[in-house]
């Protein structure tokens, strides 16, 4: 059985009106209407259970155990309907986006059955905190972040999950999780509000060939994060530099904060409309996974608080530095993207995240 939330007062807040809650309950009711009773027993949660926070992650199961079904247990039909569920959640964009990943995911599962991977994955996730700077503690609790794979890891598409967190409805509160390995989404809705905050999107290799296709998912996020970070001058990046070095995201999988007290990096404010442009690129490239009119007045938001926002840096600003760490941490919106040593492949690979630090999972 689960409970609802009314709207929070605090919603209207958030800037990121426009939502198309009626098309994602539609298509939630009609998945539900595909499962026994049993099945949604699984896939339903009490919007404020725990394990919202604990069932997602970077790792492949069973490394991290997800929430709700499976759907590589559906049947076809029950699968077809849950992915109908995303993909109105989510812009064109976002949703080609998640298809990507988990072809990337089929892609890996293909190099597993072959021996064809030039790195172990790790066996297991480390105790240390997600993104540590090296000799500096986070402040926040260790989880299950880390790095691509897992021993006994389990790769292909039909290892992703889907849940629901409260009850699909047009005026209550509820969320939609998806996930696996290299994905999280984490989507909720309050009336016309919506926030998808955290979303963890990541992919090895960058680029494939798959079933005769290419593929390089996530190449608008590596373009315009590179492209910002680059477009800054020799002084500004000195001013940039993050303190520390970063082997992994420092508020990922496991690790919902607290948020940096001070940021760093340089105003973005005081960067040239040049350089504003290419930080508004990078925010578009997360914020236009969402549905298109509330994307739109999420970025709206977003920009109106450049005065407040910094754009910073560590290890390196190049795609082929498997060191390079670039963060936006604004009042509300927080981006980070990192470079990260292969784990599956002899590939360097991205893992990135997006917060609203006013809407994390919901609103207060």
């Amino acid at each position: 059985m689960t409970t609802q939330k009314a709207i929070p007062a605090s919603a209207t807040r958030t800037g990121a009106g426009g939502a198309n809650t009626a098309q994602v309950v539609a298509a939630a009711n009609a998945f539900l209407a595909t499962l026994s009773d049993e099945q949604k027993d699984t896939v339903l949660y009490d919007f404020d259970d725990a394990t919202k926070k604990t069932g997602w992650s970077n790792f492949p199961t069973p490394v991290v155990e997800r929430n709700g079904l499976k759907l590589g247990d559906l049947t076809d039909e029950q699968e077809a309907a849950a992915l109908k569920v995303m993909e109105a959640a989510l812009s064109k964009k976002g949703y080609e986006e998640l298809v990507e990943i988990r072809k990337a995911d089929d892609y890996l599962a293909s190099l597993s059955d072959t021996g064809d991977t030039g790195a172990t994955p790790t066996a297991a996730p480390s105790n240390t905190p997600t993104g540590t700077p090296t000799g500096t503690p986070t402040g926040g609790p260790g989880g299950p972040g880390g790095g691509g794979g897992g021993g006994g890891a389990n790769f292909g598409s039909e290892w992703y999950y889907i849940s629901f967190f409260g009850t699909p409805s047009k005026t209550g509160e509820f969320t939609v999780q998806y996930g696996g390995h290299h994905a999280a989404y984490n989507i909720t809705y309050a009336g016309s509000s919506v926030t998808m905050s955290p979303t963890l999107t990541a992919v090895e290799p960058m680029e494939f060939n798959w079933e005769d296709l290419y593929y390089a998912p996530l190449e608008d996020k590596r373009t315009s994060t590179i492209g910002a970070i680059q477009s800054l001058t020799a002084d500004e990046l000195t001013a940039a530099e993050i303190d520390g070095s970063f082997d992994d995201l420092y508020l990922g999988p496991g690790n919902d904060g607290p948020f940096p007290e001070q940021p760093e990096g340089v105003l973005v404010s005081s960067l040239t409309k040049k350089q504003q442009a290419k930080v508004t690129a990078m925010l578009k490239a997360w914020v236009d996974d969402l549905d298109e009119k509330a994307a739109a007045r999420m970025l709206a938001k977003y920009v109106s608080e450049y005065d407040e926002t910094y754009i910073g840096w560590s290890g390196g600003t190049t795609l082929d530095n498997d060191q390079t760490y670039v963060r936006l941490d604004g009042p509300s919106a927080w981006i980070e993207f990192s470079n990260q040593p292969g784990a599956s492949t002899d590939e360097i690979h991205q893992h990135t995240i997006f917060r609203d630090e006013t809407a994390d999972y919901g609103w207060e």
